[in-house]
């Protein structure tokens, strides 16, 4: 079981520097403060003798942190059967991301639907906008699209730009809002809606549009703290260069330099969304 469901819970996004962000906000260090301290600077040992005597009075967080270190053996023993119970007692003291872990390592091992849903369902009604987008999917499946519908828009209001794309493609009824979803779910690093944008601008004849969201959808370096002018424009001409291949050698110019503009722009306002990582402190 171990190895079956091992990529559910990586301290990748931990240890690579991911921004994160304390779950309770107190003007004073307190010992949870403490931990998830620790925890968040890779100071295992530390957030472990920390959280456990905080685990033991009942505390989610702690419980939750803590079962992932059991677990991966980060910091502390492995132990599989104390991890995976202490997950699921933070999972009943309704701290949603437990409740997610424990949905996904169900859906690893094939368990049941009903018991996946419910979890995600758990999560959800903690605002927790990756449970939301699970069960607006399974809702549209099922052809409940009302429920899918008030689901994503939750999802939205929550700022996951994921279920804006979904709202522009499965519920949008026009070109203006479908085209002001996607936008905004773009700006926030959302690149799937970026690739929308880019069709929607060819068909358009916007070149300058289509080049740039091309550009953004590919995932360009643009997204990292330094923007690096050159990378881009060679990633642009690997792979957006169909939107004006036929343009004069004149006007292509011009139009890349308006779409340098057009990043720049873009990047200049860039705030990206962190979608959620098991494991990671919110």
């Amino acid at each position: 079981m171990k190895n079956s469901i091992a990529y559910i819970l990586k301290f990748s996004a931990v240890t690579a520097g991911v921004t994160l962000c304390l779950m309770a906000t107190a003007t004073a260090a307190s010992p949870l403060d403490e931990g998830v301290n620790s925890y968040r600077h890779g100071n295992f040992e530390s957030s472990a003798k920390t959280f456990a005597p905080l685990a033991e009075q009942g505390n989610a967080t702690a419980q939750y942190l803590l079962s992932c270190q059991m677990i991966n053996g980060i910091g502390v023993p492995t132990d599989q059967t104390a991890g995976w119970a202490m997950m699921e007692s933070a999972a009943n003291n309704a701290q949603p991301d437990a409740s997610m872990v424990l949905a996904r390592r169900l859906e690893a091992t094939n368990g049941d639907k009903e018991n996946i849903k419910s979890l995600y369902m758990t999560a959800a009604e903690q605002k927790q906008t990756q449970a939301m987008l699970w069960l607006a999917l399974d809702a549209i499946d099922q052809g409940d699209k009302a429920h899918a519908k008030e689901l994503l828009t939750d999802a939205w209001d929550e700022g996951d730009p994921r279920a804006a794309t979904l709202l522009a493609t499965r519920f949008a009824e026009n070109d203006e809002d479908r085209i002001s979803y996607l936008s905004a779910a773009a700006e926030k690093g959302e690149l799937r809606a970026a690739a929308y944008l880019a069709e929607i601008s060819r068909e358009k004849d916007d070149r300058v549009g289509a080049v740039g969201w091309c550009a953004i959808a590919s995932g360009l370096p643009g997204h990292a703290a330094n923007v690096d002018w050159k990378e881009i424009g060679m990633a642009v001409e690997r792979t957006c260069a169909k939107y004006d291949e036929d343009l004069k050698p004149a006007a292509r110019a011009q139009n890349r330099a308006n779409v340098d503009q057009f990043l720049s722009d873009f990047f200049d306002d860039y705030k990206a969304w962190k979608p959620w990582r098991p494991c990671a402190v919110r």
